[in-house]
């Protein structure tokens, strides 16, 4: 829980720049070192900040081809679900894994080198698991907009 607009002020200021000093953080917001510090160690024991990460360029690393997949499961029974959890926990391509409303059962964020290689997971792999009844693709053709800040 955040308890005042200094945490807020705290919070912001990491979420644009991780690796910023604890001088720079509370010259930014208007407090000393320590009780700066004191602050933002709350923030992380609390696990309000859940981690620190550099956040790559994608395209810089090779991995040019981002797409967004829906899939829908055969049924929801545990083995099938586990199954199908597994498989996204060892799968280094699939970024994001959300469990959803509506027509499908869970969104995917994927991402590969080219469209081979994704051709490759769909086909190889995700669609030849047991529990997945069908997947829907979309291509991100250009991002427009990308954070990982939330609105706090």
């Amino acid at each position: 829980m955040i308890t005042d607009k200094i945490d807020k002020a705290i919070l912001s200021v990491v979420q644009r720049d991780g690796r910023v000093t604890n001088q720079s953080l509370a010259e930014q917001v208007n407090l000393s070192t320590a009780p700066c510090w004191r602050r933002l160690s709350k923030l992380e024991n609390r696990g309000v900040v859940d981690r620190y990460v550099a956040l790559l360029n994608r395209e810089h690393v090779g991995l040019s081809v981002m797409v967004y997949i829906h899939v829908s499961l055969n049924d929801h029974n545990a083995n099938t679900v586990e199954v199908f959890d597994r498989f996204v926990e060892q799968s280094t391509n699939i970024l994001e894994c959300y469990s959803v409303s509506g027509e499908y059962d869970y969104l995917l964020r994927v991402v590969a080198v080219d469209v081979n290689a994704l051709e490759f997971f769909l086909m190889k792999k995700l669609l030849k698991l047991e529990p997945v009844r069908s997947a829907n693709t979309s291509f991100v053709l250009k991002q427009k907009k990308y954070s990982t800040a939330l609105p706090i």
